[in-house]
């Protein structure tokens, strides 16, 4: 016997039972002793050995060369080119190291998920099996031998190093060690995986019209840049209903189609109207082809309340657009097509079923007087009806600004508007407004001049702005703008955010506006702001009493913002400008902590401040706990405090850490809408990490 100290001992492995080919093979050691007359190694101390990009480390290595076999033990520890780490007591490899079994194995996989096994073996180049394994995606527990949230326990496990599966054998899944359901054979994806066909989490739900419901989501990863997932819901009362998603990115953007399909088999055949098939599609898409920019949206429905029956959208009017633009240099061509449905009304001569194009192209102008900003705007339309008068509109508008700091801190911002519209009329026999011309042409202009002097006190740990403004807008008189049939004009709502904002040149009227804001910010972290203001009309145009302005000076409006570490508090009032009684009021106040948010929204319109003169007041509150560390119970409520009576209440308990998400939701929808009834709803939601959460997580 041979004994060579060394601290590190390299031995290739030249002499293998079969060629290593490509691969380049070493082992190194503290020291390693050779049997003369048997040829063995013995190698101790930080034993290293390498095949191609696999090593295996351990304390103690015998090579016994006439069985062709080298048994590792002490700390073993056999890492993978794909980065698998494997700890275990003993690990045995022939010489070639293509086949290997190792006892009491903890493979560490990708993802951070793990694979334990009294025994593993690799039986042939892509396969390999385990006994009485486990695997999880839960982070290790403190405790070495407490049993994770959960984890999937089987007689016999196989991975598939060629498919990327791992397959199970008798199969039981526990929860904290508690065994749930048992199933003969069961396989998911290797962690590795990114994306790949196959079920994904189940989700349990409960709704009146449907009963107890599962949905079973299937996915098909057919190619990286496309994809189907099948949602069947396979429910109580009504059978199956299909969801499905297809996504495509394509080279030049992404379209994505949801649809939806039932055949009712109960109430939902005849509530709505007769229907032996009720279905939708709602489909999105972005394109961008040779700097052409097109956007597209889908929203057909088979009836009227599919959607807000079976809770995907209550929209009360649906819109399928197409919209194509494009920048040549700062100027800006925009076409689109837009189709309307109503949802819960029956369709008048005011509706527009159609508007078949819409063309703007909008003219940047270089050397604008004042060096200030101009543009034409362009645009062309015709809108269409199955009742009432076809529209064709064209329309040109000069706008032009201008923006100037004096000396003296003064800050002027001037606009003007100048436009002339031109229309041509096609009645429709059943219309019951006929005009008088088919066609008309109209003028408008609009000036705005605004007058800012901010007012900012600097001091050592605050700093404070008062800024006090005017603006004067003088219009043309738009009376004959009244003449064109189906007109819908701007609507007028005196707000902080509106008050100087400029209308359309043929809905503007001439008001002037002023207003007062004062804002503070301190180093402490509390930030403040209000602001009130109000319109005075100098004109002879109408208004409506919800709108807030009225023949002479306007309500007031003010707005009032405090923040303070966390707590924010906001307010927006509109005062009758006699008596000061409030008219409108919108107040929230919300707080953000590590552990707990908290929030409400109040809202009160007086009588005339809606459109149907009936007063509103609603109460909408909400709050989020985070109880544990991944334990978060949340609710909102929404109630009628005018009429004391709840709208929309909705609770959820939440458990989320790195492996698992549970999530236990009810929604109560008190309306009725149409035939809709009040909707209660339950659902249960729980995704495992590596087993099936998302639809592959393909992030596009």
């Amino acid at each position: 016997m041979r004994r060579t100290p060394t601290f590190i001992f390299m031995f290739l492995f030249l002499f293998c039972g079969r060629a290593l080919a490509d691969q380049q093979s070493l082992l190194e050691a503290d020291t390693i002793s050779i049997d003369d007359a048997t040829g063995n190694v013995r190698a101790e101390g930080n034993v290293l050995i390498t095949y191609g990009d696999d090593r295996v480390t351990g304390d103690q290595l015998n090579w016994i060369k006439s069985q062709k076999r080298i048994v590792v033990t002490g700390n073993v520890v056999f890492t993978q080119k794909d980065g698998t780490t494997s700890n275990a007591m003993a690990m045995e490899l022939d010489e070639a190291m293509e086949n290997w079994v190792i006892s009491e194995i903890k493979s560490y996989l990708p993802k951070n998920a793990r694979l334990q096994a009294t025994e593993a073996a690799r039986t042939s180049a892509t396969q390999i099996a385990l006994s009485d394994a486990s695997y999880t995606a839960c982070p290790e527990c403190e405790e070495p031998d407490a049993a994770p949230i959960w984890q999937l326990r089987a007689k016999k496990v196989i991975k598939d190093e060629a498919r990327q599966d791992i397959i199970y054998r008798h199969t039981r899944f526990e929860v904290f060690g508690v065994p749930i359901f048992y199933t003969p054979y069961l396989s998911h994806p290797a962690p590795e995986v990114e994306r790949r066909s196959g079920f994904l989490s189940p989700s349990f739900t409960s709704q009146s019209d449907f009963g107890a419901g599962v949905t079973m989501p299937y996915h098909f990863a057919f190619a990286p840049n496309y994809d189907l997932t099948l949602a069947p819901n396979f429910t109580e009362k009504e059978g199956v209903v299909l969801d499905g998603t297809w996504r495509h990115l394509t080279r030049q953007g992404r379209y994505d189609i949801n649809f939806f399909a039932h055949q009712p088999e109960g109430s939902l055949k005849t509530l709505d109207g007769d229907h032996n098939f009720r279905g939708g599609v709602i489909s999105r898409g972005s394109f961008n082809t040779n700097g052409w920019q097109t956007e597209i949206s889908v929203n057909a429905q088979s009836d009227d309340l599919f959607f807000r029956r079976y809770q995907i959208s209550n929209a009360d009017v649906l819109e399928n657009r197409i919209d194509v633009s494009r920048y040549y240099g700062a100027d800006y061509l925009n076409i689109n097509a837009r189709q309307f449905s109503n949802t819960l009304s029956n369709e008048t001569t005011n509706t527009v079923d159609y508007v078949l194009p819409d063309v703007t192209y909008i003219k940047r102008l270089d050397n604008a007087p004042l060096n200030g900003r101009m543009q034409l705007v362009n645009r062309a339309s015709y809108s269409s009806r199955d009742l009432g008068v076809n529209v064709t509109k064209a329309s040109s508008r000069l706008d032009w600004s201008y923006r100037h700091v004096s000396d003296g801190g003064f800050v002027w911002d001037i606009k003007n508007q100048t436009q002339i519209d031109g229309y041509l009329y096609d009645a429709q026999e059943a219309s019951a407004y006929l005009p008088d011309s088919d066609t008309e042409v109209l003028a408008a202009e609009t000036l705005g001049v605004m007058l800012a002097y901010p007012l900012v006190r600097h001091a050592e740990t605050s700093r404070q702005t008062l800024k006090p403004t005017a603006q004067l807008v003088l219009a043309s008189d738009n009376d004959r703008f009244d003449r064109v049939p189906h007109r819908i004009g701007a609507t007028f709502e005196l707000n902080t955010n509106s008050l100087f904002g400029l209308a359309a040149p043929e809905d503007e009227t001439s008001r002037l506006n002023y207003g007062l804001d004062y804002s503070l910010e301190n180093n402490a972290g509390l930030r403040a702001r209000f602001f009130a203001g109000q319109s005075y009309n100098l004109s002879n145009d109408a208004f409506s009493v919800a709108s807030g302005f009225t023949d002479e000076a306007s309500a007031v409006v003010t707005e009032a913002e405090i923040s303070y570490r966390g707590l924010m508090f906001t307010q927006n009032l509109r005062l009758d400008r006699d008596g000061g009684e409030v008219l409108r009021n919108q107040t929230g106040i919300e707080y953000a902590g590590s552990r707990l948010s908290v929030g409400a929204d109040y809202a009160f319109l007086d009588t005339g401040q809606v459109a149907n003169s009936i007063p509103r007041e609603e109460l909408s509150s909400r709050f989020a706990v985070r109880l544990f560390d991944n334990w978060h119970v949340g609710a909102r409520m929404h109630q009628d405090l005018e009429n004391n009576d709840r709208i929309r209440h909705d609770a959820h308990l939440t458990y989320h850490d790195d492996c698992t998400f549970i999530q236990l939701r009810f929604d109560r929808d008190y309306q009725q809408v149409g035939t809709i009834e009040p909707e209660t709803q339950i659902e249960l939601i729980f995704s495992l990490r590596t087993l099936g959460g998302n639809a592959a997580g393909a992030n596009w």
